[in-house]
């Protein structure tokens, strides 16, 4: 993807699962003098590799760290002083408008003040749409509620408007955020700011490179 694009990559490394010691994998990547480097890792071992990035002064030295699979609980986790200046991509965030603050509001009061992440708010969704298949049909044939959920759109106040394609894959706009700065942040879970947006026909594979077998039949 990243070729495609019209990028180059300039090298990669493989790190253990559960590392504690993430040096020379970074020192590797700095010396790369990569625009970007790519954290093709999740949870401690993403959060382990930002803190000790930020240690080597990897982002105040001009690169920039990308998470491949991050969530606004980690960067909670991490705090903005660590995690300021990551790009991560996200199909939803709390802040964006009023509608997502008002739903984030009353899934914080519930949740002792944790802010939703795009998997909660992705489960929300999926839930909301499967509900109004079954009250449109009075009925909960699942082969009968999937053609439904597919030949109508989806609509809510977390995603907008939406699609369920034949091959099962839902489809959205992403997002591009990046981590604030701790002087930029206003609150405790206020760390995204937009930088892009990815709209939903760029966003996901396209149907007919999936090899799907609901698509053939």
């Amino acid at each position: 993807m990243v070729t495609a694009s019209g990028g180059k990559v300039l090298g990669s490394v493989r790190h253990p699962l559960s590392t504690a010691d993430f040096s020379s994998y970074l020192l590797q990547a700095q010396a790369s003098k990569a625009k970007i480097i790519g954290l093709a890792t999740a949870g401690t071992d993403m959060s382990t590799a930002i803190k000790q990035a930020a240690e080597f002064g990897i982002v105040r030295g001009g690169q920039k760290l990308a998470g491949l699979v991050t969530f606004i609980s980690d960067v909670h986790a991490l705090g903005a002083d660590a995690a300021q200046g990551l790009l991560v991509t996200e199909a939803f965030y709390w802040d964006m408008d009023e509608p997502r603050r008002a739903w984030s509001k009353r899934f914080a009061d519930r949740l002792r003040g944790k802010a939703p992440t795009s998997v909660h708010a992705g489960v929300y969704s999926s839930i909301l749409h499967y509900l109004k298949a079954v009250q449109a049909l009075k009925d909960k044939d699942p082969a009968k509620v999937m053609a439904w959920m597919k030949a109508n759109p989806t609509d809510d106040v977390l995603f907008g408007k939406g699609q369920l394609r034949a091959d099962g894959r839902k489809i959205h706009d992403m997002y591009l955020f990046e981590v604030k700065k701790p002087s930029e942040s206003k609150s405790a879970w206020d760390l995204y700011k937009l930088v892009a947006t990815i709209p939903a026909n760029e966003a996901f594979r396209p149907l007919n490179e999936g090899d799907c077998p609901l698509v053939k039949n």
